[in-house]
């Protein structure tokens, strides 16, 4: 290893990699007031095309705790219309707004579209508020862990190979991951090598620019061609099955061979391709890990799990990944058990797990005949999509290592996300989302008469008497009288109660060294 102990620089958190997963586990890092470091191999920050462009309800919470969720819709189209045709034949039209609708409960409905480069962007911007930056040109070669951290080799662009001691390693690098075959873990599945797909990001005049336009047809089923809107970039992504011609050539993703495919499966007069920014070929690929984590080096998103592009969740479910984790590597560095981490793996791999049969049922479904009607009825109502709830809404960790019910208080269960709702404490009128958003714990006492705090003030742990005039936060959290309830910093519920005595709460919260 090149450099000396005492010339090492040093960091308690490696992040390889600075796509949308890994900033948002560097921001969950960085306002924990965690000293974190974050390289991407890359030399700029560069347009990732099509890829990554839509963001679901759960996703949009998340960012909303980061601080980022008002910056992504001013640059997103929520809940576009969408189109579907058989050739230049409109078949369905579906309004998604209609049935995904806000609640209080459920502040966000239906998914937003934007490209993953901008979402980037934000999460860039919030890193820097918090005095953070991404170090481009900046690969890892090598590592090497012990019991009390590990010793990365990153390779820089400009200036050769330097050495890093960090306490822990996350891996954020994707499906090709060089931290997940550094460590050795495995990454089992497939690839459907049967199965092409030419994607692009290019400019089209003629089309109604606030609908997703879908061609159906026998043999490609909702892949025949999908046209979608990305608002921002005055551009639209473009999709299409192939196959290989009599040579066994697969097409180029050209301009030319994406007007070919356009005239031949859609035909309608007046449409004009033109301007291709960005293009690649796709595969499905799917594939998990069999582990989380060896020993101090951990992993989230693609290179944990990658899933068929059906249904839009493998960036959704890698941000939760991260949302997931950054809280507890910011607890066990202050002194929580080791065995907080161990919980990274026991509440996010049946998650993935789950997401990779969903999608991959819904990719079954959406490319083959009739794919464009289950298309219409899945953006119709997010939590009706065939193989699962596509909102991320009901995912959750009920029975899982860090949730514990005192009693029958509550109709939410430890486990469970906390829903919002609009309420009263004693500063005034606010939003239970207000008060869970940063790094903290928060602690709701439902009341309607509030006496002395359950707890002497701790550091990381906000208590908060809530009145609930409305009754909106009581429905949901299923209440009928005075109840406790512990809400973790990612916005999932880790302890019920109706009145529970201090030492039952100082008890739970000393594993998370709070």
């Amino acid at each position: 290893m090149p450099g000396s102990e005492t010339q090492l620089e040093t960091t308690d958190v490696l992040v390889v990699g600075a796509g949308p997963v890994g900033l948002a586990l560097a921001v969950g890092l960085a306002r924990a007031g965690v000293d974190c470091r974050i390289v991407e191999r890359d030399p700029d920050f560069r347009d990732r095309g099509v890829r990554g462009k839509g963001v679901n309800p759960r996703t949009l919470e998340v960012l909303d705790d980061l601080g980022a969720a008002d910056a992504i819709l001013a640059r997103s189209l929520l809940n576009p219309k969408l189109r579907t045709y058989e050739g230049s034949r409109v078949v369905h039209e579906v309004d998604p707004a209609a049935a995904n609708t806000a609640t209080p409960d459920r502040p966000y409905a239906g998914m937003v579209l934007l490209a993953q480069h901008h979402t980037e962007a934000v999460l860039r911007d919030r890193l820097a508020e918090h005095g953070g930056k991404v170090e481009l040109g900046t690969e890892l070669v090598d590592c090497a862990q012990d019991g009390e951290g590990v010793l990365a080799t990153l390779r820089r662009s400009d200036a050769g190979t330097s050495a890093i001691r960090a306490r822990y390693v996350v891996g954020c690098d994707g499906g090709r991951s060089t931290v997940r075959k550094l460590t050795g873990i495995p990454f089992l599945g497939e690839t459907w090598e049967e199965e092409r797909f030419i994607m692009a990001s290019l400019r089209i005049d003629g089309l109604a620019p606030d609908r997703m336009h879908i061609w159906n047809d026998a043999r490609f089923g909702a892949g025949a061609l999908a046209i979608v809107p990305l608002r921002q970039d005055d551009t639209w992504a473009v999709h299409a099955a192939v196959i290989p011609d009599e040579d066994g050539v697969l097409p180029a993703p050209t301009l030319d061979t994406f007007r070919r495919v356009f005239a031949e499966r859609a035909g309608l007069p007046g449409v004009t391709l033109h301007d291709l920014t960005w293009a690649s070929t796709w595969r499905p690929t799917v594939r998990m890990v069999e582990r989380y984590r060896s020993g101090r080096i951990l992993l989230a998103g693609d290179a944990a799990h990658c899933h068929s592009a059906a249904g839009g969740q493998g960036m959704n479910t890698g941000i939760q990944d991260a949302h997931n984790l950054a809280w507890k590597l910011a607890a066990t560095l202050r002194g929580a058990p080791d065995a907080l981490l161990d919980s990274y793996e026991a509440e996010r791999l049946p998650v993935a797990r789950a997401v990779l049969a969903a999608t991959s049922a819904q990719h079954r479904t959406l490319f083959s005949d009739g794919g464009a009607r289950a298309l219409a009825a899945q953006f119709a109502d997010l939590t009706a999509t065939a193989g699962g709830d596509f909102t991320g809404l009901s995912l959750g960790y009920r029975g899982g290592p860090l949730g514990r019910d005192l009693d029958d208080a509550t109709g939410i269960r430890a486990g469970d996300r906390a829903p919002d709702a609009p309420c009263r404490t004693t500063d005034g009128p606010t939003r239970l989302f207000d008060l869970f958003r940063g790094p903290h714990f928060t602690l709701l006492r439902f009341t309607d008469r509030p006496g002395p705090p359950l707890l002497p003030p701790l550091p990381g742990l906000r208590e908060a008497a809530v009145q609930d005039p409305d009754g909106h936060a009581r429905r949901a959290y299923g209440l009928t009288g005075d109840a406790t309830v512990l809400v973790r910093p990612d916005g999932y519920v880790t302890l019920t109660a109706g009145t529970p005595d201090a030492e039952q709460l100082r008890h739970h919260l000393r594993q998370f060294a709070i």
